[in-house]
């Protein structure tokens, strides 16, 4: 690859070809503001729309500013980064971004932390110009996110997440133009469509537009009920994380410091979910062997490879994408419902205490944890084995509504019994981690001697996916290991073409595993924060007195006293549990003797499904021919209701939001049917000026419909087009083929009569 010689703000630089103006002036120490632009190089996660125009700079010879993060450099190319003209057009962009967003600053979760605030200090803007239209979009609350569009820049960072590197495509743009908006299939909730809650869209988003659903006052007022017992646990990741928000160092491990702080609040008990993880390795490890014996007798039912089971991310990623692979999911709980479940059964009866005496507080960096916790399967008769959840934002939060110094605080040691545990349990955090703590314990218990090594580096590390293949004394275990759900799809796929041969695979939803979770502090950007929490979690490992899972002595005086063995009946009952096939689609539909309309639903004929499915596959159900595929659909259905879309985004295995984004996007798909005379109103530049949308409101008075609607009787819809190419006539409508030029309001009724009379 050549190189590029230019010139940045009177500074010569040398960078290689395909470089951005924004890159290279990163390289040289200027710093250009961006708001939609991201690059996550690890992650092949790049969004770069180019739509905010935060970013643009002078380009001598260039009459535009251009966008710094979409223009490539050139040879010989002189640009300004900070003249005069691109500082007041950068001021301009902002206020204009600003005219139609919330000032709710002092109130909005993201205060302090929040890309659009940061940039509109560095411009200076002290006032807003153009006061704009504030839109008025009702909070989507589920139970792990919250999105308020209100808030929202349309950056499409969340959607590039979503589709790109998770590949869930559980949100996508639909509409144009000022009318964009980020959304779910069809508008819905979003817990009632494919969101896996893995958080990663919060963790990037650069306003409030997106956040962590908060469970902070509850616990709030648990602790203030002196009837409750309220017990805290922290997962590995938060300890990692939790200083950087009190200005100590990013990869400094504040365990002790985290203790005193919630012992300070009014936790009765701090636990440590660590213990909980080496109480997983037990019981998955078991669970593996007993697998892996089965495969070596040749049993049917050994349903290799086992995954794990640990991340409730990946878990609603199968149940709702994968549901053919459920059997390989290991069915030990998760640490944090583990403990949950230990907590409320055994600590519970050592207090002399009833179950529901005692409040579970899990302190997670996830947020598909907070859904987890309320699953059906994880509570006793309503009761719930971890009853809040509060990820590492939140406690950072209660900390300071505690006015807790947290600098200044002593280091503490969790509260026995549950708060001994070994560096197995810590790694749990980084992506490789909880498979290599398997094999340092099912090593060791298949074979009986310790494991070789107890470092195995080729399970570590940032690869999206990893392979690895470790000798049991002489049997060979093949192990896999995704972080991401872009990764965890590649390696579904190849489990189920059978191009892979794994025995174990472990699968984390977020990046870099739990440290990269979506409830942790905000990396904004720096992927070099979620390295440093792993090198802290490995550390921490290396200075554990046990490193191995079954070497816990509160592990297994746990077992002696209460549990019995590893996968036995009780551990069975309290520690595993079971999945369910929650694919949105399933290819079941109510089937009618003709396609017909009922309670304004379409009710399709088999055999209208069927030539759904066969348009599909003259297309080879090729996602690329998406467009070519839907006006197929349309032709033949004559317009395009949910439940056509659904069939499209099932028969090509795509998300129904992708679909639903593409027919919103382009004018000539239609969501309803058409009337018999299709009425369409020219809003190109020549109509708008000369009164077209005079126009178009006198035809929704008199029809009594909105764009886009039908009349009741079938006769007429109202649609809009952008230029029909006859501006020397505007306004300029269509009826059918019927072309009428320069209309005005006062003509609409006698077009309308024209086609009443025939």
């Amino acid at each position: 690859m050549g190189t590029i010689k230019l010139t940045i703000d009177n500074k010569e630089v040398i960078v290689p070809e395909g470089t951005t103006i924004l890159e290279a002036s990163k390289s040289v120490g200027i710093k250009i503001p961006t708001l939609c632009f991201m690059k996550l190089d690890e992650l092949h996660y790049e969004n770069s729309p180019g739509s905010c125009r935060i970013c643009v700079v002078e380009i001598a010879g260039n009459k535009k500013l251009m966008p710094s993060c979409k223009t490539l450099c050139a040879e010989g190319m002189v640009v300004r980064t900070h003249n005069p003209r691109v500082l007041n057009a950068r001021r301009t962009i902002m206020e204009l971004i600003l005219s139609n967003h919330p000032f709710e600053c002092l109130t909005c979760r993201k205060n302090g932390q929040c890309e659009l605030q940061n940039v509109a200090s560095e411009l200076g803007i002290r006032e807003i110009r153009y006061p704009g239209e504030k839109s008025t979009f009702s909070p989507d609350v589920s139970p792990a996110i919250v999105r308020d569009l209100d808030k929202c820049i349309m950056c499409r960072r969340c959607e590039t997440m979503c589709n790109s590197v998770q590949s869930v495509g559980a949100i996508s743009a639909i509409n144009r133009g000022f009318n964009s908006i980020i959304s779910t299939g069809f508008g819905e909730d979003i817990e009632l469509g494919n969101c896996t809650y893995c958080g990663q869209c919060v963790a990037i988003c650069p306003v409030g537009a997106l956040g962590g659903k908060s469970s902070v006052d509850q616990v709030i007022d648990a602790l203030a009920d002196s009837s409750k017992v309220v017990v805290a646990q922290t997962a590995p990741a938060v300890r990692t994380a939790l200083g950087k928000a009190f200005g100590m160092e990013s990869d400094q491990v504040v365990t002790g410091k985290m203790v005193s702080a919630l012992r300070a609040i009014g936790f009765n008990y701090v636990f440590d979910t660590d213990f909980a993880a080496d109480l997983t390795i037990m019981e998955e490890g078991t669970e593996l062997l007993g697998r892996l014996t089965h495969l070596i007798e040749g049993k049917a039912d050994a349903r290799i490879p086992l995954m794990t089971s640990c991340c409730p991310g990946w878990i609603n990623f199968v149940e709702q994408n994968y549901p053919e692979l459920i059997d390989n999911l290991s069915t030990a709980k998760s640490p944090q419902q583990m403990m949950g479940a230990v907590i409320k059964n055994y600590f519970a009866k050592k207090l002399n205490r009833p179950r529901k005496d005692i409040v579970v507080v899990s302190l997670m960096p996830c947020l598909a944890k907070k859904y987890e916790c309320m699953r059906e399967d994880m509570s006793v008769e309503g009761d719930p084995d971890v009853n809040y959840v509060l990820y590492t934002r939140e406690l950072v939060r209660l900390i300071r509504f505690a006015n807790v110094d947290f600098q200044s605080l002593p280091e503490s040691d969790f509260d026995s019994p549950l708060g001994e545990s070994t560096g197995a349990g810590t790694i749990f955090g980084a992506t490789g981690g909880v498979m290599e703590a398997v094999v340092r314990t099912a090593y060791s218990i298949y074979t009986g001697k310790p494991a070789p090594k107890i470092d195995f580096q080729e399970l570590r590390g940032f690869e999206g996916i990893k392979k690895a293949t470790i000798d049991f004394d002489g049997i060979q275990i093949k192990l896999g290991i995704a972080h991401g759900l872009g990764n965890a799809r590649k390696l579904a796929e190849s489990i189920l073409n059978g191009t892979s041969d794994f025995h174990a695979v472990e699968v984390m939803a977020c990046p870099g595993g739990c440290i990269g979770g979506g409830g942790q502090p905000f990396h904004h950007g720096d992927m070099s924060v979620i390295k440093k929490r792993a090198a802290a979690l490995y550390d921490a490992d290396r200075q554990k007195s046990l490193r191995k899972s079954h070497e816990n002595p509160s592990v297994q005086k746990l077992y002696a006293d209460f549990l019995g063995t590893p996968c036995g009946p009780v551990s069975h009952r309290l520690l595993h549990t079971h999945y369910t096939n929650r694919r949105k689609i399933v290819g079941v539909y109510p089937v009618y003797p003709e396609s017909t309309k009922e309670n304004g639903a379409i009710c399709l004929s088999a055999s209208t499904i069927e030539s759904l499915k066969t348009i599909c596959g003259k297309f080879d159900n090729d996602p690329k021919e998406l467009i070519n595929i839907l006006h197929a659909v349309q032709e033949l259905v004559g317009y395009l209701p949910k439940e056509v879309q659904e069939i499209v985004a099932e028969q090509l295995r795509i998300p129904l939001s992708k679909v639903y984004g593409v027919v919103t996007f382009y004018s000539f798909f239609t969501m309803a049917p058409k009337g018999k005379y299709p009425i369409s109103v020219c809003l190109g530049t020549a109509c708008y000026v000369r009164g077209a949308e005079k126009v178009l409101d006198e035809f929704k008075n008199l029809l009594k419909i909105k764009v886009g609607e039908t009349t009741a009787d079938g006769l007429f819809s109202l649609d809009c087009l952008r230029c029909v190419g006859a501006c020397g006539f505007s306004p300029v409508v269509l009826v059918g083929k019927k072309v009428y030029v320069r209309m005005t309001p006062e003509k609409v009724r006698d077009v309308l009569n024209d086609f009443y009379s025939l």
